[in-house]
């Protein structure tokens, strides 16, 4: 009669009677060494991309021009109503960063007049064309091609703490910025001169 009991199991010994155990030991050992290797390599590439481009971000950057989206044949050109804006973006390398945009004329503009002079229309011209003026400051945070800005502070006290995301890439001098937020109705981007 058959009796499961009396039934061996094939071990490693029993192919390779001689050091057999050895062989277990060096196959365990070798697998151990792939695994930890394998997640060595994994860890420094993933670490390595994220401090390349935060390397990358780092100094301060001047802007070149806004760029809207036409949606029907998917090219870039220049946007007409931001044509001739200034401004600056600065990245320290350590997750902090500052903005500013100014519209055509803004440095120009006559600060000088006297406030109780104006009539209305004067006062709201004078409001609309200081609420043009964009500042804001952040905490950033990089992942993939994205760069997240975590707002902290801006000259619109609604933004405060409202986080600014931006496809982001890097061709010789020039960063592009493309907002995923629609601005005004437009898909724009930012080009960045790094000064």
């Amino acid at each position: 009669m058959f009796n499961v009991k009396n039934v061996r199991r094939s071990t490693l010994s029993d192919v390779f009677p001689f050091g057999a155990q050895d062989l277990q030991t060096d196959y365990h050992m070798k697998k151990c060494a792939l695994l930890v290797a394998l997640f060595a390599i994994l860890t420094l590439l993933r670490c390595g991309t994220k401090q390349h481009s935060n390397e990358q971000f780092h100094g301060m950057w001047r802007l070149d021009k806004f760029e809207e989206l036409d949606t029907l044949t998917g090219t870039w050109s220049d946007d007409p109503i931001r044509s001739g804006w200034t401004g600056y973006i600065l990245y320290d390398g350590q997750g902090h960063m500052g903005v500013h945009l100014s519209p055509l004329g803004y440095k120009d503009f006559d600060t000088n007049m006297s406030i109780d002079s104006l009539s209305t229309d004067e006062l709201r011209t004078l409001a609309e064309f200081y609420q043009s003026n964009f500042v804001y400051f952040a905490d950033y945070v990089l992942a993939a091609n994205t760069i997240e800005h975590k707002r902290l502070s801006a000259t619109d006290p609604r933004t405060w703490g409202i986080s600014l995301t931006r496809d982001f890439e890097f061709n010789g001098d020039t960063l592009v910025l493309t907002a995923h937020e629609r601005i005004a109705g437009q898909t724009l981007r930012l080009r960045w001169i790094k000064l």
